[in-house]
């Protein structure tokens, strides 16, 4: 049994405590402090990135231009990079990617694959290793349906997610959705980002989530909410565009708010950033309790595991946070205020994530050579 001590978040509050895992299933949970405990502090399960494209990563110039410009298929920037990228290289910024998200407590993530089959190979070779749970959302290589590319699709990943409605000639999205429920899989789609869509036409898909809806009207906000459909929200790349989702609004429809960062080109994958970003956000349109938001960087879990609890609870999956921050028991004001190097340790898994040693810069070590020879 491996243990972490402090306080632990029960699903409703933080409770001063131990929580032990063996293997990958939290094993016991008690009201005292363990003596070996690997860390101590503020203990949440794993964060959860509900949004991400990994393999824009492998985009590194300064960005310029509009977001049609920048991330619209099938020209904007980042498809054209992807074009021309090697593979090692896509490989090699999404591990990266990845490796920036457990560093700051992101144990999980979903994630819209550009590519077709290709895309989904680079994908899982970048996860190979790691302990990372990863729910991958392929994607056709062009706008329009071709049974044979969407049935290698969806055999070998999660689902498939597109970029937006308005993107696909209507008719040819229905026979991609139609596939992927006959398939038992995940749909999901971008919506109401650039420009209103029809709401009604896109609930029509059936998907199990959206991205976005910062265009959305109140009455659009509501019919998600009546359809159990949740929203995955991303301030911080909306922010980068000139738009910022109205967070508190879409809490008053009652919609069921997710947290991601979207495109990694944009931001870093990093959950801690984004929370902080995304309380602040919020308090321009009103007021949100810390509670909320921390809550939204644990629901994207639902997607693999429709019965988590997302609290520290035995039988749930031991992928943990301890973050070394005052507060106790108020420890939610304290997480909006968290950065990266209040993270004491990250359990994956079961696993234990430490970071691989970094090597120094090469002409660092030819200097320490060259010392070392005199």
């Amino acid at each position: 049994m491996k243990w972490a001590s402090g306080w632990y978040y029960d699903g409703a509050r933080f409770r001063r405590g131990s929580v032990g895992w063996v293997e990958d299933i939290i094993a016991e949970v008690r009201p005292t402090r363990a003596r070996d405990a690997l860390a101590e502090g503020l203990i949440l399960p794993g964060l959860w990135n509900a949004h991400t494209h990994l393999g824009d990563a492998v985009v590194t110039q300064e960005l310029r231009g509009t977001l049609e410009e920048l991330v619209a298929p099938p020209h904007g920037l980042k498809h054209r990079v992807l074009a021309k990228a090697k593979d090692e290289a896509v490989i090699a910024a999404m591990r990266r990617a990845m490796a920036t998200m457990l560093r700051t407590g992101c144990t999980g993530f979903s994630d819209f694959r550009e590519g077709g089959l290709k895309g989904l190979k680079l994908i899982y070779a970048a996860l190979a290793a790691l302990p990372l749970h990863g729910v991958v959302l392929g994607r056709p290589s062009g706008l329009a349906y071709d049974r044979q590319e969407v049935s290698g699709i969806l055999r070998a990943s999660d689902g498939i997610a597109v970029s937006s409605y308005i993107d696909w000639p209507a008719a040819e999205l229905e026979k991609l959705a139609a596939d992927v429920r006959r398939e038992g899989k995940i749909f999901a789609l971008h919506c109401s980002e650039r420009v209103r869509e029809d709401i009604d036409e896109v609930l029509d898909l059936k998907p199990a989530f959206l991205v976005h809806m910062v265009q959305a009207t109140d009455a659009d906000l509501e019919r998600c909410a009546d359809a159990d459909v949740p929203i995955v929200v991303c301030p911080r790349s909306n922010a980068f565009f000139g738009m910022t989702p109205d967070i508190p609004r879409m809490l008053r429809a009652g919609v069921e708010l997710r947290l991601g960062t979207d495109n990694a080109m944009i931001n870093g994958p990093s959950m801690i950033n984004e929370i902080e970003f995304a309380y602040r956000i919020a308090r321009l349109k009103g007021e949100v309790r810390a509670k909320e938001i921390v809550e939204m960087a644990l629901r994207g879990r639902r997607l693999c595991d429709p019965e988590s609890a997302c609290a520290v609870r035995v039988g749930e999956r031991a992928d943990l946070i301890v973050l070394d921050l005052a507060g106790g028991g108020s420890g939610f004001a304290s997480l909006m205020r968290a950065v990266a190097s209040d993270i004491r340790l990250v359990v994956s898994g079961g696993v234990p994530w430490q970071s691989p040693p970094v090597a120094p810069p090469r002409d660092a070590s030819h200097k320490a050579r060259r010392s070392r020879a005199r």
